[in-house]
């Protein structure tokens, strides 16, 4: 697929994606989704306006995008579901299917602004190994096949770190063939309080849980009121050695010439919710930390381990959010904008991941033999190109314009945006006189 194909083919997902958006608003949003997808956002270093300038807008046009993404009327849940839908309605995307289950993945990414004045949120960053000042947001995707290829299908985004807020949202999408897979962030009380029955979730290595049946008597002491304790990985404590608990039936499968050990424990709960489950502990000679997944399905080793490794392609949808495309780095800062840019750039990944699966690969040069359908290629092909006219284009939609509204009664300069002083209804300014 030649440059001018690729512009057409993204065009028409853009004007599909805006279309029910307000008039205005649609053609601002699209040109800011075009200016993040050709990664103008990544050379101005996160600087808006040089980067709408950059893709080839003139001054008014980067001003318009800049205020339908600060005052317009519009919701990003509205663009994504657009996206869903046109996906979807496609046919290249095919839902996976492990053990006759579709993994639904959540995660939580965040976009650091450690200088930004009034940032609550915080996110734990590995480099600097503590949590600092950023954008949080939740993360919901399915994941599906294009070409024999993982691809994220991007279902939702939940502003805020609150793990109980975005379980609620994946139950609202959840269907009797999903399963949630997590991190080890999602705990047993998070999912019961959420209502979630399916789930794999990771667990950390000093977890410990009990026996859903009242432990025997040993002869000694009181009667036993709870089960016995399960301890999956054996651990130290002040210089001694706690030994694991004795799995309740073992498995084992080939992956790649390699043997990988699951043990299981089954019908455990945890201090203060009824929820039962089952630990799994799977060991792959390659790595030296084992894997401990909690879930409830009935299933074999082989399909937890597949179920849980799906969880890895959600990660690419903050990769090309942040790296490829430049939504690291951001100086926006009124209260809407900080929010809705790190959501148009997420929104922004996952539309060059899927587009970029879908599109021909191109090459990055005659060095380039055998290109892939990667992000980077593909935001590559699109900064050579700049937007078309969207009314000659055979996806035009007469909605995706510029609003023609009345503006001549406005006031303008100083009198637009002179201040008012608190508890009066006007502020007159005082004449000038010339002495």
């Amino acid at each position: 697929m030649t440059g001018p194909q690729i512009v057409y083919r993204t065009c028409r997902l853009l004007c599909y994606v805006v279309h029910t958006l307000p008039i205005g608003t649609n053609l601002g949003i699209l040109r800011l989704l075009w200016t993040l997808l050709s990664g103008r956002l990544l050379e101005s270093r996160g600087a808006l306006f040089p980067a709408l300038t950059s893709a080839g807008f003139s001054d008014a046009e980067a001003r318009q995008a800049e205020a339908a993404l600060r005052e317009g009327k519009f919701c990003v849940a509205r663009l994504i579901e657009r996206l869903r839908r046109q996906v979807q309605g496609e046919g290249h995307w095919q839902q996976r299917n492990i053990a006759g289950y579709h993994p639904l993945v959540i995660d939580w990414v965040g976009f650091f602004r450690p200088h930004l004045v009034g940032c609550l949120s915080k996110h734990f960053d590995s480099q600097s190994g503590k949590a600092l000042p950023a954008i949080e947001l939740g993360l919901l995707v399915r994941i599906g096949l294009v070409l024999g290829k993982r691809i994220p299908l991007l279902l939702g985004l939940v502003r805020g770190g609150d793990t109980v807020s975005l379980l609620e949202a994946a139950k609202g999408q959840m269907t009797p063939q999903d399963v949630l897979v997590a991190d080890r962030q999602v705990t047993i009380p998070h999912l019961s309080r959420a209502g979630i029955e399916q789930f794999v979730v990771r667990a950390p290595v000093d977890f410990t849980a009990r026996t859903k049946q009242v432990a025997p008597y040993c002869g000694r002491g009181r009667y036993p009121k709870q089960g016995s304790i399960v301890r999956p990985l054996a651990r130290r404590y002040r210089g001694k050695t706690i030994a694991a608990t004795q799995p309740h039936r073992r498995e084992q499968f080939l992956y790649q010439g390699r043997t990988l050990q699951v043990e299981f424990w089954d019908e455990l709960v945890v201090a203060g919710c009824a929820l039962v489950f089952h630990c799994c502990v799977i060991r792959d000679p390659r790595y030296k930390a084992p894997w401990v997944l909690l879930t409830s399905l009935c299933v074999s080793g082989e399909s937890l381990w597949r179920l849980y490794r799906d969880r890895w392609p959600i990660e690419q949808v903050p990769l090309a959010a942040k790296q490829m495309l430049g939504g690291c780095r951001s100086f926006v800062h009124s209260e809407a904008c900080r929010h809705r840019l790190p959501e148009l750039c997420l929104l922004a990944g996952a539309l060059s991941l899927y587009l970029a699966a879908t599109c021909e690969p191109v090459k990055t040069g005659f060095w380039d033999r055998h290109p892939a359908r990667t992000p980077g290629r593909f935001r590559r092909a699109l900064s050579r190109e700049s937007l078309p006219d969207i009314s000659t284009l055979p996806c035009f939609s007469a909605r995706v314009r510029k609003k023609a509204s009345m503006s001549a009664h406005l006031p303008v300069g100083i009198l637009a945006h002179r201040r008012q002083r608190r508890g009066r209804d006007s502020f007159t300014m005082p004449a000038l006189t010339g002495n």
